[in-house]
């Protein structure tokens, strides 16, 4: 790990009043145009910009520290992924908030300072934990959700079994509970239970005091709702703030969207093991290995070959990775873990 700190104007040795932490892995043009929208943005914060790298080796770091040379570059050494990344830029910080950015964003005005005056008119009345906004695509300005209720588990799986759907069907229930309508509730202010780890906003002496750091089991994906429920757990709410946007470059370094989407499912494996015990992971295997039966009878009956392919190559991934994150991370105490990630060779 090399650390290079510069001094900047806004920024000063001492502590500032946001840190704003940037994984970087090989996006150079994009990480460019994230930091110049946090410079013409902020105006009237002190503040500091602290980017990890990801081995990204490319021009990313001469293209940065030649243009903002105030900027602190940290060279991580290797591929850490998005939480350890962050952890470590988090911990070569000095600002009284933290701010998680992903580096395919752009902010709209005074976004920062608009997120730290909110945060301090909830902390007079609430016990804030993680702070996120709106983010809108950067392509088409379509609302991107990735803040909502409901933690993903044994009753959620269940919802989406043919049997659930087709009892509410039968007696003619809707299912009300834990409907999040994003196109409505992201245009308020909110409590909610998880928020998006491109844009998160948390107090750096709850942080600290709580060691709500990022779990570092988790590669990418996923990480930013586990972050989430520990800090639930630890008696801090989550809100979600509609005075301030984002705009972003959805999953712009993760390759193929065959590649992310199997790592998001395995990132999913790993919260669950996470958040269930042993007898409770085990009860939510055997219900998704029921709705698979279920599933694929229903996709066979109606000759859905494309969706049947889906759901095989999940079937896959679930053989594969499923047992293996409990087994992995929650099992066996190891001094190293290494990352539950996507191996296309291992699919059978």
């Amino acid at each position: 790990m090399v650390l290079k700190s510069r001094n900047t104007n806004k920024m000063t040795n001492s502590k500032v009043a946001i840190s704003i932490i940037i994984v970087n892995y090989k996006t150079p043009q994009l990480l460019l145009e994230c930091v110049r929208s946090i410079v013409d943005t902020t105006k009237e914060l002190s503040y500091e910009i602290v980017i990890v790298d990801n081995n990204s080796e490319d021009e990313s770091e001469i293209l940065i520290t030649t243009n903002f040379p105030n900027v602190k570059w940290i060279n991580s050494g290797y591929n850490a992924g998005f939480a350890r990344a962050n952890n470590l830029g988090i911990k070569k910080s000095t600002g009284d908030f933290v701010f998680l950015l992903n580096p395919d964003t752009l902010l709209s005005n005074d976004y920062l300072a608009k997120m730290i005056n909110y945060h301090e008119l909830l902390s007079k009345t609430e016990k804030v934990g993680l702070l996120t906004a709106r983010i809108l695509s950067s392509v088409d300005n379509s609302l991107l959700v990735g803040t909502g209720i409901g933690f993903a588990g044994i009753k959620k799986e269940w919802k989406k079994s043919p049997l659930s759907l087709k009892w509410r069907q039968i007696f003619k229930r809707k299912n009300k509970e834990g409907v999040y309508h994003a196109d409505i509730m992201h245009y308020k202010n909110h409590e909610v239970d998880f928020v998006s780890g491109a844009c998160t906003l948390i107090k750096r002496a709850e942080l600290e005091s709580l060691n709500l750091y990022m779990d570092e089991d988790f590669f990418l994906y996923w990480e930013d709702v586990e972050w989430s429920y520990r800090v639930k757990k630890m008696g801090l709410k989550n809100f979600f703030f509609a005075g301030a946007e984002i705009f972003h470059v959805n999953s712009a370094s993760t390759g193929s969207l065959i590649h992310r989407n199997a790592q998001v499912r395995i990132s999913e494996f790993l919260f669950y093991s996470k958040r269930h015990d042993k007898l409770s992971f085990q009860l939510l295997g055997i219900l998704i290995r029921f709705n698979y039966f279920l599933i694929s009878l229903l996709l066979k009956r109606s000759k859905d070959e494309a969706s049947l392919a889906e759901l095989n190559f999940d079937k896959l991934l679930f053989k594969q990775y499923f047992y293996q994150a409990y087994e992995q991370y929650c099992e066996k105490n190891k001094n190293e873990r290494p990352y539950l990630k996507y191996v296309e060779e291992t699919i059978k």
